[in-house]
């Protein structure tokens, strides 16, 4: 379903807001971009970037022998290591596998890229701490792909209805969200926790502006060969997890408990595209740029991408 609030005309304020955009994208160079890793998810992102206003894709970057650029992406250098990037680069993807990421993020901040990192953002947390020090002390911008984040079912009358709703569930014993997310791959439950659930993690918290630096209360955790169900305390409010593989098709859903009223969101139900038909994947990488001009708005930031890793760890080990 969609929210809508009578006091906010949410056409003219999307209008206004996309003539806005559109007028910086027009002032604002093209950030010269990399990207490193170009498996599913990284060919998916290269197509994007590859005709994306804003960014100008100039490098793919994969070691492995079995890589080939996407049909479209012939042209682009295909190289074997962040070593080889030609200078000027000033932005970069990180798509590799999730346990080197941390690695790859910080030899490209290194280098003077602001850097977008795929989810999970990294596997261990001191990985995650040390990755925040060096954006600092590069100065540059770290974030990480939670691109929940840019569902087109969280339009701006859906986030503030959820957000004063969750004002009014706080210190209340009942949960506020439940969460499903399910996936076709065949894996283990475990392995859906650090996959599938920390979207939800992050989602969680982003929608209920919870700080990053909320302390997790794990009430009780089931993990079976299925799926991996939880019950979390974060930020006064309680919410249901669960997650697993081997559902045909995939589901993703939200469920908003108020006021004895139950408030079904389906994540993975087409919704209608908004301004320009950009999908959530274009909306992210146009908040990232945003975000390295100073004014990001949505992107989960590393410090939030390390807390939903903190957080599933906890799930995982409580």
């Amino acid at each position: 379903m969609t929210f809508t609030t009578p006091s906010v005309d949410q056409g003219s304020a999307a209008s206004c807001g996309d003539e806005a955009e559109a007028e910086i994208a027009l002032a604002t160079p093209d950030l010269t971009h990399a990207l490193v890793g170009l498996g599913r998810f990284g060919s998916t992102h290269a197509r994007k970037l590859a005709s994306l206003p804003g960014f100008r894709l100039s490098a793919v970057v994969d070691s492995s022998p079995a890589a080939r650029p996407v049909a479209d992406l012939a042209a682009l250098p295909l190289l074997s290591g962040i070593d080889e990037l030609p200078p000027g680069i000033e932005s970069a993807t990180v798509a590799t596998s999730d346990g080197t990421h941390a690695e790859v993020a910080m030899a490209l901040m290194r280098r003077g890229c602001h850097v977008l990192v795929e989810k999970p953002l990294c596997i261990d947390r001191r990985d995650g701490v040390q990755m925040l020090r060096m954006a600092q002390q590069c100065g540059v911008v770290l974030s990480t792909g939670h691109i929940e984040r840019f569902n087109p079912a969280f339009d701006a009358a859906a986030l503030s209805w959820i957000r004063r709703a969750a004002l009014r569930h706080r210190d209340s014993a009942h949960p506020f969200l439940r969460f499903r997310r399910f996936s076709c791959r065949q894996a283990s439950a475990v392995d859906s926790v650090l996959d599938l659930m920390v979207h939800d993690l992050d989602l969680l918290a982003w929608l209920c502006a919870i700080p990053a630096d909320a302390q997790l209360q794990v009430i009780s955790r089931r993990i079976d060969v299925r799926s991996a169900r939880v019950q979390v305390r974060l930020g006064g409010l309680v919410a249901e997890l669960e997650s697993g593989y081997g559902s045909m098709p995939p589901a993703a859903r939200l469920q908003v408990c108020n006021g004895g009223r139950q408030h079904v969101l389906d994540l993975r139900k087409p919704h209608r595209a908004m301004a320009g038909g950009d999908d959530a994947l274009a909306r992210q990488y146009r908040d990232f740029r945003h975000a390295v001009q100073g004014n990001g708005r949505r992107i989960a930031s590393g410090a939030d991408g390390l807390a939903a890793v903190i957080r599933a760890s906890q799930v995982l080990h409580a």
